[in-house]
Order: structure tokens, then sequence, then C-alpha cells
């Protein structure tokens, strides 16, 4: 009983890490592909304010390299996670390539 909790829980670490992943990438294509989002008249003035506080206080925005460094880690966490369920059908083998074609793909 207490494992089959564990599992659940750790299954909810990942997909909440996954989702970090995902925001990520999102902040990161809003943040510097503002223009052409304003230019779709896209653009959220509440987030914009967001995003500007937060870039005055961590500077996540600072390098280009950044956002996409930590979207790609927190995905290799959530993946290393799932290697650690025993009944997920995921290998090392999946692992490395869909982190090799991740930065492949991103960078």
């Amino acid at each position: 009983m207490q494992q089959e909790d564990d599992l659940r829980g750790l299954v909810k670490i990942m997909e909440f890490m996954r989702a970090i992943s995902i925001l990520f990438c999102v902040i990161h294509i809003y943040w510097y592909c503002y223009e052409a989002v304003q230019d779709m008249g896209m653009n959220i003035g509440i987030v914009d304010k967001i995003l500007l506080s937060f870039q005055h206080t961590a500077g996540l925005f600072n390098n280009l390299l950044l956002t996409k460094t930590f979207a790609v880690i927190f995905l290799a966490l959530s993946c290393l996670g799932t290697k650690g369920v025993r009944n997920e059908k995921i290998t090392w083998e999946k692992i490395y390539a869909a982190l090799l074609f991740g930065l492949i793909f991103f960078l």
C-alpha cells in the first residue's frame, strides 16, 4: 500500500517537472518572439508585467540559452525519474534519443 502511494507521488512529481519544462519553452518563445506575438495581437499585458518583474529579479532571460537549458534539465530529470518506476516502458535508449533530439531541435 505504501509503495503504491510512493509511486503515485513520483508520477505526480514527474508530471509537474514536465509541465515546468513546457512552461519554460512557452515563456522562452513569448519573450524572444515578443515582436511577432505583438504583431499578431496575442500579447497579454499582465504576463508582460510578470515577466519583466521576473527578469529584473532573477535575470532568467539574460542569455538566450538559459531558459532552453532549464527546460532541457527539467525534461531530463522527469525522464530519469520515470525510469525509476518499474512498469514504465521507457528505456535508457529512448531517454538518450529524446534528449539528443531535443538538444538538436532546440539549439
